[in-house]
């Protein structure tokens, strides 16, 4: 069972199954999906399921819930997924799923969190992936100290067209 770690308003913790109905409705909700570059697959009751129960088998991520510390309110995930032991790097991915959190610094406070685990797992190199239109989250990955290293260019196909998905890191040593 992975331990709490908290910051000043927000505290990471193991997802439980009572938390699995909010993820649905994160997953369904398209605004959700678009900027967490989630796929359109169907994730319902037993997809949810099914992904808890590989969160304690899969040793190659850190998949953790970020709850509001006054109120032990979830409102979103973040990860630390393709952990690779030799080249100690991994990928970051968050997603507040409560949209009357957005904005509060919350994305913030749970990136320094997971960039402070990644330090203690050992990692050289975290990476992200965020997609050219989420101007937002690309202002937020700069403050942290992450850097474009590459451009894939229109690699995700939006309703409007195909848009770059950019490719930012940073060095923890």
């Amino acid at each position: 069972m992975e331990r709490t770690v908290a910051a000043e308003e927000v505290r990471l913790r193991a997802f439980r199954r009572d938390d699995l109905p909010r993820l649905i409705v994160w997953r369904d909700d398209a605004e959700i999906r678009r900027t967490a570059l989630w796929g359109r697959a169907r994730f319902g009751p037993k997809e949810a399921e099914r992904w808890l129960r590989s969160l304690g088998v899969d040793r190659s991520r850190v998949t953790l819930a970020i709850e509001l510390r006054g109120s032990a309110r979830l409102v979103g995930l973040t990860v630390l997924n393709r952990v690779d032991p030799h080249s100690r790097t991994a990928y970051f991915g968050i997603v507040v799923g409560e949209k009357d959190c957005w904005g509060r610094g919350i994305a913030r406070q749970a990136l320094g969190l997971m960039l402070r685990r990644a330090a203690t797992m050992r990692l050289r190199k975290v990476l992200l992936e965020v997609a050219a239109d989420n101007p937002r989250a690309m202002r937020l990955y700069r403050r942290a100290g992450f850097h474009v290293e590459g451009v894939l260019r229109a690699q995700l196909a939006r309703p409007e067209g195909f848009v770059d998905l950019i490719i930012m890191a940073i060095f923890l040593d």
